[in-house]
C-alpha cells in the first residue's frame, strides 16, 4: 500500500515538470479580451393607429340630457263640509195679481215688459205668469197662449217658438198715445195722422187701420186696429208676417 501511494507521488511531480517546460517555450498567451456585451436592442415606440385630428374639427358635445317633465300630482277633492246655515230658497212668485194691467203699454215693441221675440218662458218670468193654450190649439209652428191670471182679452201668438203677435180686446189696455178698444177712427187718425193706412172690409163693414213705423230698424213691425166703420173693436201689435191676417195662426 504504502508502495502505491510512493508511485502516485512521484508520477504527479514527474507530470508537474513537463507541463512548466511547455508553458515556458511556447508563444505567450493572448491577453484576455473585454467580453462583448450586445448592443441594446432599441424597443419600437407603440403604434397609434387612431386616426389623426384634423387643425378645426372639435369633438362632437355629447346630445343635451332632457329633462323629463314631472307628471303633475291630482289634488284630492276636498269633501264638502255641510254646513248648519239654513238654505236661501226663492219666494215664490205671487200669480195672484194679473199679468198686464193698464199701466201696460201696447206698441210696435210688444205690450208691457213682454217683447216680440221673446220665447213664452222668457215672457213668463218677466211678467211673471204661467200660460195657458199651447200647440194643441194651433200646429206646432203657430199656437195661443194666454195668461193664467189674466186679464181676459189678452191672447199671445207664438210663432217659430217665439212671440210674434199679441191680440187685445180688453179696454183697460191701451197704447202709448192712448189708443184704445173704444177709441174712434177720428181719434186715430188725430194722433197718428199720415202714419196710418186704412184698408176698407170687403163687405163695408169697417176698417183695418195699420199704424206704419218711419224708421227703418221698425219696417216690419206694425199696431193695427179693427173698427166697426166708426169706433175700435179689437187691436192687435207684432212682426210681420205673423201679424198681418185678421185672425191669429191662419
Amino acid at each position: 500500500m504504502r508502495r502505491l501511494i510512493a508511485l502516485f507521488a512521484i508520477l504527479v511531480l514527474f507530470l508537474a515538470a513537463c507541463g512548466n517546460d511547455d508553458e515556458s517555450g511556447g508563444e505567450a498567451d493572448p491577453e484576455p479580451t473585454a467580453t462583448e456585451e450586445p448592443a441594446p436592442v432599441s424597443t419600437p415606440a407603440p403604434v397609434d393607429d387612431s386616426p389623426a385630428e384634423t387643425p378645426g374639427d372639435e369633438e362632437p358635445a355629447p346630445d343635451p340630457v332632457e329633462e323629463s317633465t314631472p307628471i303633475p300630482v291630482e289634488e284630492p277633492t276636498p269633501i264638502p263640509i255641510s254646513t248648519a246655515e239654513p238654505v236661501e230658497r226663492p219666494e215664490p212668485v205671487d200669480f195672484s195679481n194679473p199679468a198686464f194691467t193698464s199701466d201696460d203699454k201696447l206698441s210696435t215693441a210688444g205690450l208691457g215688459s213682454m217683447f216680440f221675440g221673446m220665447t213664452p218662458d222668457e215672457a213668463g218670468q218677466a211678467l211673471p205668469t204661467l200660460w195657458t193654450g199651447g200647440p194643441d190649439d194651433g200646429t206646432p209652428r203657430c199656437y195661443l197662449l194666454a195668461p193664467a191670471n189674466g186679464p181676459s182679452g189678452v191672447v199671445v201668438t207664438i210663432y217659430n217658438s217665439s212671440i210674434e203677435r199679441v191680440d187685445v180686446t180688453n179696454p183697460s189696455i191701451t197704447t202709448r198715445s192712448g189708443a184704445s178698444v173704444g177709441s174712434t177712427e177720428a181719434q186715430l187718425h188725430e194722433l197718428f195722422g199720415e202714419r196710418l193706412v186704412v184698408t176698407p172690409y170687403a163687405d163695408g163693414s169697417g176698417n183695418s187701420i195699420q199704424f206704419v213705423p218711419q224708421d227703418e230698424p221698425d219696417v216690419d213691425y206694425r199696431v193695427i186696429w179693427e173698427t166697426d166703420g166708426t169706433s175700435v173693436t179689437s187691436m192687435r201689435a207684432g212682426r210681420l208676417p205673423a201679424v198681418a191676417p185678421a185672425e191669429p195662426c191662419t
